[in-house]
Parts: structure tokens; sequence; C-alpha cells
């Protein structure tokens, strides 16, 4: 299993993004067998965007009652170790809490984890609020930037150049290795998975 671990602060459009990025997979996949699970953590009893990705199709597994940062690592490991043994897709693409570091839920995968072959991060930020978010949660937005193998900055169509210019300095900055892409998840080019699939396997 390879598995896509989407952070970023609440509000920044991952469920949208992750609704392109698993289309384009089960496209790419082209077959009757398992090949994309997608796992969701919120924070309460009733969770929101897994509406939005059951209606696009797709098989949501929820994991509530706390952050996955803290009391719910068992029940992501258990449950990512019961679709190995069980389904055993080649995809699975967690969307954890807005208030997940992603670097423990690495540490608790690799350590725990079975059938896993690879752990790619792909960290959203919201260009909009980002001067907003840099202000109030310093700590937590470093620490999901820092996580990122790829660092997708959206909702770029609503600030302007100077801004743009000014949010990759300091991505730069927090993650020097990480690519970087401007992305609009209402207008998103579908082209963008196909890219970072060839250069990274994703």
């Amino acid at each position: 299993m390879q598995v896509v671990i989407f952070g970023g602060f609440l509000g920044s459009g991952k469920t949208s993004l992750i609704l392109s990025l698993a289309h384009h997979l089960v496209a790419l996949e082209a077959s009757d067998e398992p090949s994309l699970v997608i796992l969701e953590n919120e924070i309460g009893e009733v969770g929101i965007d897994n509406k939005v990705l059951q209606a696009g199709g797709y098989s949501v597994k929820e994991l509530f009652a706390g952050c996955i940062c803290c009391t719910l690592t068992a029940d992501l490991v258990s449950t990512l170790n019961d679709l190995h043994e069980t389904v055993n897709p080649k995809w699975v693409i967690f969307e954890p809490t807005g208030l997940a570091y992603p670097n423990k839920i690495i540490e608790t995968i690799n350590q725990y984890g079975k059938g896993v072959e690879r752990i790619f991060v792909i960290a959203v930020v919201d260009a909009e609020r980002w001067e907003e978010l840099t202000e109030i949660t310093p700590s937590l937005i470093h620490g999901q930037v820092s996580s990122g193998d790829l660092v997708l900055v959206n909702k770029c169509d609503l600030v302007d150049e100077g801004q743009l210019t000014a949010i990759r300095e300091q991505l730069r900055e927090m993650n020097p290795r990480a690519g970087i892409l401007e992305v609009s998840a209402i207008s998103l080019d579908p082209s963008i998975w196909r890219k970072i699939h060839a250069s990274q396997e994703v």
C-alpha cells in the first residue's frame, strides 16, 4: 500500500483536492480490484467532509473521537493493518484533522504499520488566510508544511502576485526540499496529478 497523507488547516480545501486525486488514481489503475481507500479523521461525533467524499462515489472509513496525533493513533494503525490483510488496496488516502502534525502520524505508521510501501505527504496551505494562520498558529502551520513532500498553495486565485511571492519565500524557509505548486481547488487542472505521479510516483 502507498499512503498519501493530506495535511492542512481546517478550511484549506483538502476535501476538493482529495476528490480530484482519488478520481485520478482510480482512473489510472483501471481495474475491477479495490485500488483506493479513503480514511478520514474528524474531531467530533459527525463527519462533514465524508459526505462530500461519499457523494463522489468513494467508500470512506471514518476515525472519530479525537485527534489522530494523540488518541487515535492505535485506531489508524489497526485500520491500516486490517486493510492490508483484507483488501490490500494499492492506495490509501488519509485526511487527518486540520490540527494534526503529519510527522507524528508518519512515525506511528512506520513503527507499527504493515504492508505500507511508501508514505507521501501533501501539505495544503490556504493562500487567502496564510498571514492570519501563520500569526495565530505558527507552530502548527510550520509542522504541517515542514512534513510535506509536496506543498499545494490553494486558493491562489484569491491573492495577488506579491502575496504569492511572499508565501513561496516563507514556504521555502519552512521546507526547502518540498515541491511547491499553486492551485485553485475549484478550477483544478487534473493534469497536476499526472505530473506529480510521473515525478513522485503518486
